[in-house]
């Protein structure tokens, strides 16, 4: 199976997931209207009802006879239901579920003002009697309706919320489970470094006797720096200590080092501007980042080239390294510092990720892209001072 297909699985499931999730809402949604349109369809029957049995009471001549059950029922029912009921000169005759405060402090324009609103939803219905108009009803929706239009609102904020904790917990519970990977990773790379290392240092005594001591300088510089590499490696994903530390002292250390292995068509300068201050740093892993910063210029130089690092000091300590290479493209600026977001054919992605995370995390500093373009790229790292 191609690492395409396994990647494209959790993308699947996600798809899967919001479609369901987007029919599930439509479903939910489409039933309360039918519900809604329902009950606003027997609200209506039940005016038109109480309508038909106020005219029948009207049209009762005789009031020594006892007005009909089902009449006087229909009439004395509760419900729900605003509702005012009118003459023809637009007296208030009888209201039912409305704001009697108001209907006190302004009668005419607050009826009037209902009047327009149950008008616009429901059209009014009129009470005759011996044909000619003898009342009109107007009435509004109840609150049972106004309440489940918003329903399903409500249920899918719910839903959303709910979504987003079990999204946040699988991105959280992910996340642990690759800090464990790539810790167990690097401290099993540490522990494979440890055996050449301790064979290399062997030969070295013995080469000591018979080659060159300037040479000698260099090969044991480099097994430094693999013991080095070694040391980082094994500190991952622990808290490493830090040191009140000069800052140039460790870039001076790393641009002499990194000078003699690079290409010669590349220059490395080194600028020192103000006075210096302590900052409090693990050396090792600020070394780290420095190299990684200096070797994406060298893979970005094709050809001749210059890269220049800078010390400043302004409220903290500012570090830019700049340099005359090929720039990164313009789309991979905002996420340039995650894992995985590469320029190189044959990188992980991972260099710039774990500097800014080191810079960061560990030492509570900015490293962030100043510019890039086709003439050069700048990055600063900003540490703050013990």
């Amino acid at each position: 199976m191609s690492a395409n297909t396994l990647t494209a699985y959790p993308r699947l499931i996600r798809l899967v997931g919001f479609l369901m999730a987007l029919g599930f809402a439509g479903i939910t949604l489409w039933n309360t209207y039918r519900l809604i349109q329902r009950i606003e369809d027997d609200e209506k029957q039940q005016m038109e009802l109480w309508g038909l049995a106020q005219q029948k009471l009207a049209s009762n001549k005789d009031l020594d006879n006892p007005i009909d059950p089902l009449t006087f029922q229909i009439l004395t029912a509760e419900n729900s239901i605003p509702m005012i009921v009118v003459d023809d000169q637009n007296n208030l005759l009888f209201s039912n579920n409305i704001n009697q405060r108001k209907l006190a402090q302004d009668s005419l324009g607050y009826i009037q003002k209902l009047k327009e609103e149950f008008g616009a939803v429901h059209a009014p219905i009129d009470i005759t009697y011996e044909d000619s108009l003898y009342q009109k009803m107007y009435y509004g929706r109840s609150n049972l309706i106004y309440q489940l239009r918003y329903y399903p609102f409500a249920f899918l904020l719910i839903v959303m919320f709910i979504g987003g904790l079990v999204y946040a917990y699988y991105k959280t519970n992910q996340q642990a489970v690759e800090n464990k990977l790539w810790t167990g990773m690097a401290k099993e790379t540490a522990h494979q470094l440890g055996t050449p290392i301790s064979s290399l240092l062997g030969w070295l005594a013995i080469l000591e006797k018979d080659v060159d001591p300037k040479m000698l300088n260099q090969i044991k510089r480099d097994l430094t720096r693999l013991e080095t590499i070694s040391a980082r490696f094994s500190k991952i994903g622990s808290l490493p200590n830090r040191d009140k530390t000069k800052i140039s002292t460790v870039i001076q250390d790393l641009t002499e080092y990194m000078q003699i292995r690079m290409p010669k068509d590349i220059t490395l300068e080194l600028h020192l501007i103000g006075e210096e201050k302590e900052v409090s740093i693990n050396a090792e892993l600020m070394s780290w980042v420095l190299e990684n910063l200096i070797k994406n210029s060298i893979d970005a130089i094709r050809g001749k080239g210059k890269i220049s690092i800078e010390l400043s000091w302004d409220n903290a300590a500012l570090i830019s390294i700049k340099d005359s290479g090929s720039g990164i493209p313009k789309k991979l600026h905002r996420s340039v510092f995650e894992a995985g977001v590469t320029t190189k054919k044959r990188g992980w992605g991972l260099g710039l990720a774990l500097a800014k995370r080191i810079v960061a995390q560990y030492h509570g500093g900015k490293l962030r892209l100043v510019n890039s373009s086709g003439s050069g790229t700048c990055f600063e790292i900003q540490l703050p001072i013990a």
